[in-house]
């Protein structure tokens, strides 16, 4: 169930989100005066760990643009289970294929830790969109740009070999990190998750890709020491 909601009062901080947002993802990539309207109408929200953004089945609210924190991407597995597919860090945008279908949401997304996220309210942008038609092919950009994302992690998970695939996975993770100083938190649980395989497995790839100088693993988190090295293991 979703958790209460805390708004965020600084200007500040709504300064500081357009500016993570203006900067990458999605949102980066539109014209300047849709930015700018997008932004206004949205307000901030922060959710503590494990609090949901939004949930299987939930009506469509609106659209999240993540500005801080990580969040996990579930999907309702054939037996009732929930599985955790996919994280996703600071300039993701999620929520647009249910709200502009008018159908439930078919994906879960919940708070790995502390997240701030811009959220833009379905009556603002309906508004939007009915004031300015020709914008739907900026929200069907993100549509194209998260089932490519999807198909992506499709493919992954056809790839036999655990070495092979879970280096690709690393490298996919890697291209939507935010830190600066290159360490990804990711559990070595999460991984198994996401690359459906056991944790020992999990542990016995990240132990030969580390040796190899591949990357440098911590307690919860990793980096990425050679990206080359690592698209080499990727390739077989």
């Amino acid at each position: 169930m979703t958790a209460s909601l805390n708004h965020l009062p600084s200007r500040n901080a709504l300064d500081h989100a357009r500016a993570v947002l203006e900067a990458r993802g999605w949102l980066a990539e539109r014209r300047a005066d849709l930015r700018a309207a997008l932004i206004d109408g949205g307000r901030l929200l922060e959710f503590a760990a494990g609090e949901t953004l939004y949930g299987l089945g939930d009506p469509p609210n609106g659209l999240y643009g993540l500005v801080s924190g990580v969040v996990q991407i579930l999907i309702p597995g054939e037996n009732g289970e929930v599985i955790a597919t996919h994280r996703a860090e600071s300039g993701f945008w999620i929520g647009d294929l249910a709200l502009f279908s008018e159908q439930v949401r078919l994906v879960g997304v919940v708070a790995r830790g502390p997240v701030t996220a811009l959220f833009l309210p379905r009556a603002h942008l309906r508004k939007l969109v009915l004031s300015r038609p020709e914008i739907m092919r900026d929200f069907y950009a993100l549509t194209h740009q998260n089932m490519q994302t999807a198909l992506r992690l499709l493919a992954n998970l056809s790839v036999t070999r655990s070495n092979c695939r879970i280096a690709l996975r690393l490298l996919h993770i890697a291209e939507g990190a935010s830190h600066t100083d290159g360490w990804i938190e990711l559990a070595q649980e999460e991984l198994a998750e996401h690359t459906a395989v056991s944790l020992p497995t999990v542990q016995r790839c990240l132990r030969h890709l580390s040796e190899s100088g591949a990357i440098e693993v911590g307690y919860g988190r990793l980096r990425l020491l050679d990206r080359a090295r690592l698209f080499e293991i990727a390739s077989g």
